[in-house]
């Protein structure tokens, strides 16, 4: 892929700064092999025009489960906008106030 088609299909996202703001509570849904969801909720620590940091602090509402397998992951913009396979993509908690 050129760095021309990058730019691109960058520019096909809207800028994280626009969505997002550090601090911000977010939420996505994870689908495990069984086919259950479980969602996960967290915090931004960082945001660059590429990516953003999240710490994970709960699942399903249980603040730091035993079974929680992530804290941090750092999220490139087509995972945020897009999600993945196995994960939603990432929208700020309304809930939350």
């Amino acid at each position: 892929m050129n760095k021309g088609r990058i730019k691109k299909k960058i520019k096909d996202y809207p800028s994280l700064y626009d969505v997002f703001e550090l601090g911000d509570r977010v939420k996505r849904i994870y689908k495990d092999k069984n086919g259950k969801n479980k969602e996960y909720k967290g915090i931004v620590l960082a945001i660059d025009k590429n990516s953003i940091e999240i710490y994970w602090d709960s699942i399903d509402g249980k603040y730091r489960p035993d079974d929680m397998d992530i804290a941090f992951s750092n999220c490139q913009q087509k995972e945020v906008f897009s999600g993945t396979e196995k994960y939603s993509s990432i929208e700020k908690d309304k809930n939350y106030n």
